[in-house]
């Protein structure tokens, strides 16, 4: 199983399985290096790290883009639920934006309700690709999305009983947009939990689930 999102490289986190796939997002400059331990990395400058970078940490950002071969650029985005300056928020998402756009990399974003400011940079940017991870929008939001060619990123935050608006959205989003992760969550090696739930909540074979999320992020992320 590919896991598209888990921060392997915060202490907490507890090792992944020898044979285990996962793509590695930075949340900034400090662990632009230690996410490069990792196969498959990505390098960004998240929403809630935006008060600490400058416009001299996205020149290299650029720079580690150019000469490091990140398979995306994220972790980035837009989080409004956090107390932290919108519009130094969007100046950084919109940079990242731009260098998605000039190195034809995927986008991993972080949206917290932020999705509508986000869908309107998307439209605005019709040749952009990626995914929302940990996805919280609304039902309205994730077929918007899924119009615009997004896939949408699902944790084990659907595997309790409690998240309505969530599972409901799993079970009517088209598996050919879904996205499985882990992201923080202390054990990587929970991912199965979560196909097992999208399995459930669409009533189809786990194998099937595996099947087409592993190949929606080889998909997205150019995988080999």
């Amino acid at each position: 199983m590919i896991n598209s999102h888990a921060h392997l490289d915060f202490e907490t986190m507890d090792a992944i399985e020898q044979n285990a796939v996962a793509v590695v997002p930075s949340i900034g400059k400090q662990n632009w290096t230690d996410v490069q331990m990792y196969p498959y990395f990505a390098f960004g400058i998240h929403p809630w790290t935006v008060e600490s970078h400058t416009v001299q940490d996205l020149e290299h950002l650029e720079y580690l883009i150019k000469c490091n071969n990140p398979i995306a650029i994220g972790e980035c985005g837009l989080d409004f639920y956090k107390d932290i300056d919108r519009l130094r928020q969007l100046f950084f998402f919109d940079a990242q934006v731009k260098l998605a756009l000039t190195y034809d990399l995927p986008l991993i974003i972080h949206g917290v309700k932020a999705t509508e400011e986000i869908i309107l940079t998307l439209k605005k940017n019709p040749k952009l690709s990626g995914e929302i991870h940990d996805f919280s929008g609304s039902e309205s939001q994730a077929m918007q999305l899924t119009k615009l060619g997004f896939y949408l990123g699902f944790g084990l935050k659907i595997t309790n009983k409690e998240a309505h608006k969530a599972r409901q959205i799993v079970q009517n989003c088209p598996l050919e947009f879904i996205l499985i992760e882990t992201d923080d969550h202390k054990n990587p090696n929970d991912l199965r939990l979560v196909a097992e739930e999208i399995a459930l909540l669409k009533k189809i074979s786990l194998d099937t689930v595996i099947s087409q999320c592993d190949n929606n992020a080889i998909s997205l992320f150019k995988l080999k």
